[in-house]
């Protein structure tokens, strides 16, 4: 079979690949974990207006989660905040929360966001992009359990997907950091490979597909290149694509309405991760890796 990867070499395995190219070196994250941490406490430092504090700042997406790929892990940062009372006090003071954080980094720093959204800021900085979330802890109001967080998400309707994402990334971080490191190394492959090709596909949907696949094989080593390949298979046909789990809430309720593809977030019910991806594009592109 013809290399995968730009990189790759004639017959070289995809576990040897891995390591060569994709995964990073100890060296690497301990750099890594340092330009993180400075970021970490720049937003601990000094006080909010008014009476707002940081109470706890998360590292997720891939670094909390350990599927960072060599030169394309961005950091997120999800700030949770003391003083806020609920979902909708966040949706309310947002604003103001985002205008303090921006101003936190650049008396710091001295740098301004590339990017602001109604969610969050996007600075570059170290060659790395960051984005940083003001959340609410939910768990903590809720008691820990998530069954009261998805109770309470039923009167935002539609917009719950966006308004409570950045609070349920402690329970993404949970569902997929402890995945063991062979799994992970075939989401970092397909990072890659949707990198490379340019793929409208967020990154988290890689990584629930690969779990979900090797749940479904029960677990164990099936190995890098079965389990890469069978994930490109289903990628085949990623429009038709039902995929959810039941870890924290019962997926049948939520699946039911749905009517296209999806890969359903396992912290956030109403987050579909495959929406907005370009899914003939990508069954194109994995459908074309099979026939090299």
């Amino acid at each position: 079979m013809a290399p995968a990867f730009r990189l790759q070499a004639p017959g070289e395995s995809l576990d040897s690949f891995a390591q060569r190219q994709i995964t990073t070196t100890p060296l690497e994250r301990t750099r890594f974990g340092q330009d993180v941490d400075t970021f970490v406490q720049i937003l601990h430092s000094q006080a909010f207006c008014g009476s707002y504090t940081v109470k706890e700042v998360v590292k997720s997406g891939s670094l909390g989660k350990g599927t960072a790929v060599r030169d394309l892990a961005d950091i997120d940062l999800v700030v949770f905040i003391n003083g806020l009372t609920s979902i909708a006090d966040l949706q309310a003071n947002r604003g103001r929360l985002l205008n303090d954080l921006e101003q936190k980094v650049k008396n710091v720093l001295g740098i301004s966001p590339v990017k602001r959204t109604q969610y969050s800021l996007s600075f570059n900085w170290n060659g790395h992009k960051v984005d940083i979330l003001p959340a609410f802890d939910l768990l903590s109001r809720y008691g820990g359990s998530p069954a009261n967080i998805y109770n309470a998400m039923v009167q935002f309707g539609p917009n719950a997907a966006l308004e409570f994402s950045a609070s349920l990334a402690p329970l993404q971080v949970q569902f997929v950091k402890p995945v063991p490191e062979h799994v992970k190394r075939v989401i970092r492959l397909l990072k890659l490979w949707a990198e490379e090709r340019s793929l409208n596909i967020r990154s988290y949907a890689l990584e629930l597909l690969t779990i979900f696949l090797w749940r479904s094989r029960g677990g164990g080593n099936p190995g890098t290149d079965f389990l890469f390949y069978e994930a490109i298979k289903q990628l085949m046909n990623c429009g038709f694509l039902r995929i959810a789990f039941d870890d924290y809430y019962n997926s049948s309720y939520y699946t039911s309405i749905l009517t296209r593809g999806y890969i359903l977030d396992p912290a956030n019910p109403y987050m579909n991760t495959l929406a907005g991806a370009d899914t003939a594009k990508i069954s194109l592109q994995a459908i074309m890796i099979t026939l090299l």
